[in-house]
């Protein structure tokens, strides 16, 4: 593996890791069509859909530790919603994360651009009330069995992709109704379980690529913490478009791909 690729792995692991501080994204769903499309561009060795998705989960679990931390001290993450929805989740992504072993490439990619699909069109779903994005974090009610359910297929989904923890930022803002900041930030430390245990499924199963994996993680740790820093500067209506705006384009690549 060449140095140039190494230090692509590095600065994309910068882009991931900035998009989950500052969007609660977790990076995944910048990551995954930038380590599947940006090395051939540049004339570098293509990744293969599964060392994508090994990548990405390492990138995730790095990034939300490092960005979840900082909301955290911020007061952006809802104590009961996390502690609830790590659980079911990690339950589903290390089962994802073993699964993930015996189905094909294109299986991959097509749950991966059905999810964004589904992430974008939430989206435009009614707004927020701006009574509601100001209810302060300890005032905020969500319902358990919902929210177990919802957090238990999120994450299922990481553990085949590596990514899938986006889907759950406008899950809880318009299903489960809990205000903009303090989705994105719960989020994060949701994902730090959720992405820790696909990441052990993959590592048992020997899917993870150590040398790439310190790469990607390196960058993803710095991107984090730019991310987390700029949240703060801009509105929730602000957050909501960018993330709409991402997921969105995200999409549009992925369903090229798979329609041509």
């Amino acid at each position: 593996m060449s140095l140039t690729l190494i230090a692509t792995l590095v600065a994309l692991g910068v882009i991931g890791g900035f998009a989950a501080g500052f969007l609660g994204l977790g990076g995944g769903v910048l990551l995954f069509p930038l380590l599947l499309y940006v090395p051939p561009l540049l004339g570098l060795e293509s990744l293969d859909v599964r060392t994508v998705a090994a990548l990405v989960i390492s990138q995730v679990f790095f990034a939300t530790l490092i960005g979840g931390t900082a909301h955290w001290r911020s007061g952006r993450v809802h104590a009961r919603l996390t502690l609830v929805a790590a659980l079911t989740a990690a339950s589903g992504s290390l089962a994802g994360g073993v699964a993930s072993k015996w189905v094909s490439e294109w299986f991959l990619l097509l749950l991966f651009g059905v999810v964004t699909l589904l992430a974008a069109a939430m989206i435009f779903l009614p707004a927020p009330s701006t009574d509601r994005e100001n209810i302060p974090v300890e005032s905020v009610i969500v319902p358990l069995v919902p929210l177990s359910i919802l957090s238990g297929a999120t994450g299922t989904v990481v553990g085949f992709l590596g990514a899938g923890n986006f889907i759950f930022v406008p899950l809880q803002i318009y299903v489960l109704k809990v205000p903009t900041r303090i989705a994105i930030g719960s989020n994060l430390v949701i994902a730090v379980l959720s992405t820790f245990s696909g990441f052990l499924g993959k590592l048992i199963t020997g899917q993870i690529p150590l040398l790439m994996t310190l790469a990607v993680a390196a960058g993803a740790g710095l991107g984090a913490l730019a991310g987390e820093r700029s949240h703060g500067r801009v509105s929730p209506r602000v957050l909501r478009y960018v993330y709409a705006g991402v997921i969105g384009l995200v999409a549009v690549r992925i369903w090229i791909t798979l329609l041509s």
